[in-house]
Protein backbone atom coordinates (compact mmCIF):
# COMPACT_ATOMS: atom_id res chain seq x y z
CA UNK A 1 0.00 0.00 0.00
CA UNK A 2 1.37 3.39 -1.02
CA UNK A 3 0.84 6.32 1.34
CA UNK A 4 1.23 9.86 -0.01
CA UNK A 5 1.42 13.17 1.84
CA UNK A 6 2.26 16.77 0.95
CA UNK A 7 4.83 18.78 2.90
CA UNK A 8 5.81 22.43 2.90
CA UNK A 9 9.17 22.68 4.74
CA UNK A 10 9.73 25.41 7.31
CA UNK A 11 12.18 28.26 6.76
CA UNK A 12 14.64 26.77 9.28
CA UNK A 13 14.78 23.55 7.22
CA UNK A 14 16.95 25.38 4.65
CA UNK A 15 20.62 26.30 4.79
CA UNK A 16 22.36 29.57 3.89
CA UNK A 17 22.30 28.62 0.19
CA UNK A 18 18.53 28.21 0.22
CA UNK A 19 18.78 24.42 -0.12
CA UNK A 20 16.77 21.97 1.96
CA UNK A 21 19.19 20.35 4.40
CA UNK A 22 19.74 16.60 4.45
CA UNK A 23 18.66 16.41 8.09
CA UNK A 24 15.41 18.18 7.19
CA UNK A 25 14.86 15.63 4.42
CA UNK A 26 15.17 12.78 6.92
CA UNK A 27 12.79 14.53 9.33
CA UNK A 28 10.19 14.93 6.58
CA UNK A 29 10.51 11.27 5.61
CA UNK A 30 10.34 10.19 9.24
CA UNK A 31 7.14 12.19 9.78
CA UNK A 32 5.59 10.74 6.63
CA UNK A 33 6.44 7.22 7.82
CA UNK A 34 4.92 7.93 11.23
CA UNK A 35 1.71 9.22 9.64
CA UNK A 36 1.60 6.08 7.50
CA UNK A 37 1.80 3.96 10.67
CA UNK A 38 -1.01 5.97 12.23
CA UNK A 39 -3.16 5.52 9.13
CA UNK A 40 -2.96 1.71 9.38
CA UNK A 41 -3.66 1.82 13.14
CA UNK A 42 -0.27 0.42 14.13
CA UNK A 43 -0.41 0.75 17.94
CA UNK A 44 3.09 -0.65 18.52
CA UNK A 45 4.41 2.29 20.53
CA UNK A 46 1.53 2.10 23.04
CA UNK A 47 2.53 -1.40 24.17
CA UNK A 48 6.10 -0.85 25.33
CA UNK A 49 7.48 -1.83 21.93
CA UNK A 50 8.98 0.60 19.45
CA UNK A 51 10.13 0.66 15.85
CA UNK A 52 13.86 1.44 15.94
CA UNK A 53 15.88 2.55 12.93
CA UNK A 54 18.84 0.37 11.99
CA UNK A 55 19.84 2.09 8.72
CA UNK A 56 19.12 5.08 6.50
CA UNK A 57 19.99 5.42 2.82
CA UNK A 58 19.33 8.76 1.09
CA UNK A 59 20.00 9.93 -2.45
CA UNK A 60 19.44 13.51 -3.63
CA UNK A 61 18.61 14.11 -7.28
CA UNK A 62 17.84 17.84 -6.88
CA UNK A 63 17.92 19.92 -3.71
CA UNK A 64 14.52 21.53 -3.00
CA UNK A 65 14.53 25.32 -2.73
CA UNK A 66 12.72 27.66 -0.33
CA UNK A 67 8.91 27.65 -0.69
CA UNK A 68 8.98 24.50 -2.83
CA UNK A 69 6.26 22.05 -1.79
CA UNK A 70 6.99 18.34 -1.70
CA UNK A 71 4.88 15.27 -2.34
CA UNK A 72 6.24 12.30 -0.40
CA UNK A 73 5.21 8.71 -1.04
CA UNK A 74 6.16 5.87 1.29
CA UNK A 75 5.47 2.16 1.47
CA UNK A 76 6.64 -0.96 3.27
CA UNK A 77 8.85 -3.55 1.62
CA UNK A 78 9.72 -6.94 3.05
CA UNK A 79 8.34 -10.20 4.33
CA UNK A 80 7.56 -11.62 7.76
CA UNK A 81 8.37 -13.29 10.07
CA UNK A 82 11.68 -11.41 10.10
CA UNK A 83 13.94 -9.43 12.43
CA UNK A 84 13.74 -6.29 10.29
CA UNK A 85 11.78 -4.72 7.46
CA UNK A 86 12.21 -1.80 5.07
CA UNK A 87 10.33 1.39 4.38
CA UNK A 88 10.80 3.10 1.01
CA UNK A 89 10.38 6.80 0.19
CA UNK A 90 10.23 9.04 -2.87
CA UNK A 91 9.87 12.84 -2.64
CA UNK A 92 8.76 14.71 -5.76
CA UNK A 93 8.16 18.32 -6.83
CA UNK A 94 4.90 19.78 -8.11
CA UNK A 95 5.53 18.39 -11.60
CA UNK A 96 6.15 14.86 -10.35
CA UNK A 97 9.92 14.99 -10.76
CA UNK A 98 11.82 13.02 -8.11
CA UNK A 99 13.80 15.30 -5.79
CA UNK A 100 15.18 12.69 -3.40
CA UNK A 101 14.56 9.08 -2.48
CA UNK A 102 15.38 6.97 0.52
CA UNK A 103 15.10 3.61 2.20
CA UNK A 104 15.36 2.69 5.85
CA UNK A 105 15.64 -0.55 7.79
CA UNK A 106 13.45 -0.93 10.86
CA UNK A 107 13.47 -3.36 13.77
CA UNK A 108 10.97 -3.96 16.57
CA UNK A 109 12.45 -3.55 20.04
CA UNK A 110 10.99 -4.29 23.48
CA UNK A 111 12.11 -1.09 25.19
CA UNK A 112 11.82 -2.47 28.74
CA UNK A 113 13.82 -5.61 28.01
CA UNK A 114 16.04 -3.89 25.41
CA UNK A 115 15.51 -6.87 23.12
CA UNK A 116 14.78 -7.17 19.41
CA UNK A 117 11.53 -8.92 18.54
CA UNK A 118 10.56 -10.91 15.48
CA UNK A 119 8.12 -9.05 13.24
CA UNK A 120 4.97 -11.15 12.93
CA UNK A 121 3.20 -11.60 9.55
CA UNK A 122 -0.04 -10.14 10.94
CA UNK A 123 1.83 -7.04 12.07
CA UNK A 124 3.55 -6.38 8.75
CA UNK A 125 0.34 -7.15 6.85
CA UNK A 126 -1.16 -3.93 8.27
CA UNK A 127 1.08 -2.11 5.78
CA UNK A 128 0.31 -4.37 2.80
CA UNK A 129 3.96 -4.43 1.63
CA UNK A 130 4.82 -3.69 -1.99
CA UNK A 131 7.42 -5.39 -4.21
CA UNK A 132 8.70 -2.06 -5.51
CA UNK A 133 11.83 -0.48 -4.01
CA UNK A 134 13.07 3.12 -4.13
CA UNK A 135 16.49 1.97 -5.37
CA UNK A 136 17.25 -0.38 -8.25
CA UNK A 137 20.15 -2.10 -6.50
CA UNK A 138 21.59 -2.72 -3.04
CA UNK A 139 24.40 -0.46 -1.78
CA UNK A 140 27.93 -1.71 -1.22
CA UNK A 141 28.77 -2.63 2.36
CA UNK A 142 29.77 0.33 4.52
CA UNK A 143 32.86 -0.66 6.51
CA UNK A 144 34.47 0.93 9.54
CA UNK A 145 37.71 2.67 8.43
CA UNK A 146 40.96 1.16 9.68
CA UNK A 147 42.14 4.66 10.60
CA UNK A 148 40.78 8.20 10.71
CA UNK A 149 42.13 11.64 9.79
CA UNK A 150 40.85 13.41 12.89
CA UNK A 151 38.35 13.42 15.74
CA UNK A 152 36.40 15.77 17.97
CA UNK A 153 34.19 15.40 21.07
CA UNK A 154 30.41 15.68 20.78
CA UNK A 155 28.58 17.68 23.42
CA UNK A 156 25.07 16.28 23.75
CA UNK A 157 22.18 18.67 24.28
CA UNK A 158 18.85 17.83 25.90
CA UNK A 159 17.19 18.52 22.57
CA UNK A 160 19.27 15.74 20.95
CA UNK A 161 17.45 13.08 23.01
CA UNK A 162 14.17 11.61 21.78
CA UNK A 163 11.26 9.94 23.60
CA UNK A 164 13.11 6.59 23.66
CA UNK A 165 15.92 8.12 25.76
CA UNK A 166 18.46 7.96 22.89
CA UNK A 167 20.00 10.52 20.57
CA UNK A 168 17.40 11.04 17.84
CA UNK A 169 18.29 9.29 14.59
CA UNK A 170 18.44 12.42 12.41
CA UNK A 171 20.88 14.15 14.80
CA UNK A 172 23.71 11.87 13.73
CA UNK A 173 23.69 13.41 10.27
CA UNK A 174 23.83 16.84 11.89
CA UNK A 175 26.87 15.70 13.92
CA UNK A 176 28.61 14.66 10.69
CA UNK A 177 27.91 18.04 9.12
CA UNK A 178 29.56 19.73 12.11
CA UNK A 179 32.64 17.50 11.82
CA UNK A 180 33.31 17.92 8.09
CA UNK A 181 35.78 20.46 6.74
CA UNK A 182 34.69 24.04 6.21
CA UNK A 183 35.30 23.72 2.45
CA UNK A 184 33.15 20.59 2.14
CA UNK A 185 30.36 22.15 4.17
CA UNK A 186 30.44 25.41 2.23
CA UNK A 187 30.41 23.57 -1.12
CA UNK A 188 26.99 22.17 -0.14
CA UNK A 189 27.18 19.54 -2.89
CA UNK A 190 25.98 16.51 -0.94
CA UNK A 191 24.39 13.84 -3.13
CA UNK A 192 24.07 10.76 -0.93
CA UNK A 193 24.10 9.76 2.71
CA UNK A 194 24.06 6.48 4.57
CA UNK A 195 23.72 5.90 8.29
CA UNK A 196 24.27 2.57 10.03
CA UNK A 197 23.09 2.50 13.66
CA UNK A 198 24.87 -0.14 15.74
CA UNK A 199 24.20 1.02 19.29
CA UNK A 200 22.27 3.96 20.74
CA UNK A 201 23.94 6.96 22.33
CA UNK A 202 22.36 7.90 25.65
CA UNK A 203 22.37 11.18 27.63
CA UNK A 204 25.21 10.21 30.00
CA UNK A 205 27.54 9.01 27.22
CA UNK A 206 30.58 11.07 26.24
CA UNK A 207 30.73 10.43 22.49
CA UNK A 208 33.26 11.57 19.93
CA UNK A 209 33.13 11.67 16.15
CA UNK A 210 36.02 10.57 13.94
CA UNK A 211 36.41 11.59 10.30
CA UNK A 212 37.92 9.88 7.26
CA UNK A 213 38.11 11.72 3.91
CA UNK A 214 37.70 9.50 0.84
CA UNK A 215 37.91 10.08 -2.92
CA UNK A 216 34.15 10.58 -3.16
CA UNK A 217 33.21 12.02 0.22
CA UNK A 218 33.72 11.34 3.91
CA UNK A 219 33.05 8.58 6.42
CA UNK A 220 32.26 9.46 10.03
CA UNK A 221 32.38 7.10 13.00
CA UNK A 222 30.63 8.05 16.23
CA UNK A 223 32.08 6.30 19.26
CA UNK A 224 31.27 6.08 22.96
CA UNK A 225 33.96 4.57 25.20
CA UNK A 226 35.77 3.48 22.01
CA UNK A 227 32.73 1.47 20.94
CA UNK A 228 31.42 2.21 17.45
CA UNK A 229 27.81 3.36 17.77
CA UNK A 230 27.08 4.84 14.35
CA UNK A 231 28.75 4.87 10.95
CA UNK A 232 27.90 7.63 8.47
CA UNK A 233 28.92 8.11 4.85
CA UNK A 234 28.29 11.35 2.95
CA UNK A 235 29.12 11.54 -0.76
CA UNK A 236 29.71 14.84 -2.56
Amino acid sequence: MFFTEEFEPRIDDYNANGNLSMEAMLKILENCGNHHSQSVLDTTTTNGVSWILAEWRLEVIRRPKISEKLTVTTWAHGKAPAMSTQREFVAADGKGNTLFRASDKLALVDMKENKMLKIAPEHLSLYRPEEKTAFDSLPSRLLEPESYDGQMPLLLRRSDIDFNGHVHNTRYLDFAMEAMTEDDYAADSFSQARIIYRAPIKPNDKPEIRTKRTETGSVFGIYAENRLCTLIEILY
